[in-house]
Parts: structure tokens; sequence; C-alpha cells
């Protein structure tokens, strides 16, 4: 049963920025806010010109993506998520981000319970 939705609309990246918890590493920042009530995620990433060319942005998003997807169990619902992809995410493999992507869940998670 898929468990996340995406986020598309800027008011809501705008209001994760603003209030929502964050954390970073080497590949990606992460911010994470609780809604109550809701049984399913919602995932948005960005990937900024900074990174490079399309190709390099496109690879990051997808990088991304699919190790959100592999961790989809393991994370808690009724979470919003924003990914931030950061200038080695497009760079490194998919095993890595996803090691870090779960390190900074956890974190997150042990700062907003």
């Amino acid at each position: 049963m898929k468990k996340t939705e995406a986020i598309t609309e800027n008011y809501i990246f705008r209001r994760l920025y603003r209030r929502a918890k964050s954390a970073a590493s080497p590949c990606l920042a992460m911010y994470c806010c609780r809604v109550k009530g809701r049984k399913y995620n919602r995932l948005g990433i960005t990937a900024t010109k900074k990174l490079g060319c399309a190709v390099k942005r496109n690879r990051a998003r997808r990088v991304i993506k699919e190790a959100y997807r592999l961790l989809e169990d393991e994370i808690p619902t009724g979470r919003d998520f924003v990914a931030v992809a950061r200038q080695r995410a497009s760079a490194v493999k998919m095993q890595t981000v996803k090691e870090e992507l779960r390190g900074l869940i956890r974190k997150l998670e042990r700062d907003n319970p």
C-alpha cells in the first residue's frame, strides 16, 4: 500500500521551510513536520540550478526518491517531508543517499516525536 503522496504546491514547501524541523548531511537537507490525524506521508524533493544541468538535477531527484521508497516501511506515517538535494547527491551512489536519509529521518524523529 502506498503511504506517500507528492508535495507539489509551493505554499506547502514555504510553510515547511519556515516551521519544520531540519537536519542536514553532505548529500541532502531534510525538513520534517508532523501532521496530526493523517494516515499517510507527503514528500517533496527540490534540486536547485546550483547542482548543475538538468541531467544532474534529475538524477539527484531520482536517487532521493528511490532511497525514500526503499525506506518507506520504516518511516512513521503522518509526516510532511521536504528533501533538498545538495551538490554531492547527483554524484554518489543511491546506497549512500539511502543511509544518509535513514539517519536524517531518525534524527528528526528524535527531535520531533
